[in-house]
């Protein structure tokens, strides 16, 4: 097993784990770990005007800037937006990236959401994973099959059906270049109507209030996972 650390996150479109979990990526980025976030699509279809090719095309130059401030990693699978559809043929090329980059902390989206493109990445990333665990599936590739890694979900504004903070990251140090971060994408800049950094920045800030910080990423856990063994409390 490689002895450096990795997180990953699986985002269903370019922009997804930029806001919801940037800062988190890059706090781990600034402590030694490789950061990845794999983007199963572009976003292409989000633009009112532009065609599908000339807003893929914008949306991947915004997600390589946003990454490269965010020191992190993207991976560009050629999915289509809208489209995205939980089978094993998607979840073997994740599968593949997570038995090469043998992540201990995998990032994807919660399972209550209002976008079917999200519902699929969360369970494509869960699938991924059993298929990466297991030496038993045969993904083509001369790899070792990945470790094992607890899975958290990134607290998002489509995804909050269900959504209970499990786990919070005290990112008071990188909100400057989150927002900047943010800033590399049209939409993040409010360009596309919505006012996606007030709604990120208030969420990180309530969560931030409650574990006494000035600001903080929430990620949810399966119910199942939350058990904790211990010897003494």
């Amino acid at each position: 097993m490689p002895d450096r650390r990795c997180i990953v996150a699986v985002a269903a479109h370019a922009a997804d784990m930029e806001f919801a979990a940037g800062a988190t990526l890059l706090k781990h980025a600034l402590g030694g770990w490789e950061a990845h976030i794999i983007q199963l699509t572009l976003g292409e279809k989000g633009h009112p005007r532009l065609s599908t090719e000339e807003y893929g095309a914008q949306k991947r130059r915004e997600a390589e800037a946003a990454c490269e401030v965010l020191r992190v990693r993207p991976h560009f699978l050629p999915y289509a937006d809208g489209e995205l559809a939980a089978t094993d043929e998607v979840a073997r090329e994740i599968a593949v990236l997570f038995r090469r980059l043998q992540p201990e902390a995998i990032i994807a989206h919660w399972r209550g959401s209002i976008h079917g493109d999200h519902l699929a990445a969360h369970h494509l990333a869960r699938r991924a994973f059993f298929m990466a665990t297991n030496p038993h599936f045969d993904l083509g590739v001369d790899l070792p099959r990945a470790r094992w890694a607890r899975t958290y979900c990134a607290d998002n504004w489509e995804d909050a059906e269900g959504f209970e903070p499990y786990s919070y990251v005290d990112i008071s140090q990188q909100v400057a270049d989150w927002k900047r971060a943010f800033d590399s994408f049209a939409i993040g800049r409010g360009e596309g109507g919505y006012p996606y950094w007030d709604w990120y920045e208030a969420r990180t800030r309530l969560h931030g209030i409650r574990i006494g910080v000035r600001h903080a990423q929430a990620f949810a856990v399966e119910e199942r996972e939350k058990l904790q063994i211990r010897t003494e409390l």
